[in-house]
């Protein structure tokens, strides 16, 4: 795999995505949530931002698109990060919370060292799995908190998932 394949324009890491990490892991899993967004199995697979499979969700991106057009291989290389559009996407989502420091720390890290921390920060302290910031407890030894990312940003990733 290339290793900008799970690198996303915007500053995520396609890795940590829960229907990235079902899309290479466990089909049973990609299904049941595929159908809680009432879609396909197919149509909610993914294997990376820059791959040949992308979820319905992330066919249509804007930065991959503004990105190509401007000539640039991230969101943090444009003159005008974070833009707008950037600061609006960041504010949607509780994974996305730290957008804007991902995407200084790749900048100033390169892809590399920016994989491998942002990977130590998704990935369970107990075992050392990938994580998910969704997941409450580790996929793989059930470890809670499952990173440290979600160890930061719980409360606001619980009152999205609408639980206590």
């Amino acid at each position: 795999m290339n290793e900008l394949t799970t690198t996303a324009y915007c500053g995520l890491f396609c890795e940590t995505c829960s229907v990235y990490i079902y899309s290479q892991t466990d089909e049973g899993a990609l299904e049941t949530i595929a159908a809680k967004f009432g879609m396909t199995k197919e149509q909610m697979r993914c294997n990376g931002c820059r791959s040949d499979k992308l979820s319905v969700y992330c066919e249509k991106c804007s930065f991959t698109a503004c990105a190509s057009d401007k000539g640039i291989l991230n969101c943090e290389d444009c003159a005008d990060f974070p833009c707008e559009k950037l600061k609006e996407f960041q504010k949607q989502m509780p994974h996305r919370a730290e957008l804007f420091e991902s995407a200084e720390c790749r900048k100033s890290l390169g892809i590399q060292k920016w994989k491998e921390k942002i990977t130590a920060d998704y990935s369970c302290e107990k075992c050392g799995n990938v994580n998910s910031p969704y997941f409450i407890k580790c996929a793989q030894c059930g470890n809670v908190p499952s990173s440290p990312f979600f160890d930061r940003h719980s409360a606001e990733i619980k009152k999205h998932l609408k639980i206590d």
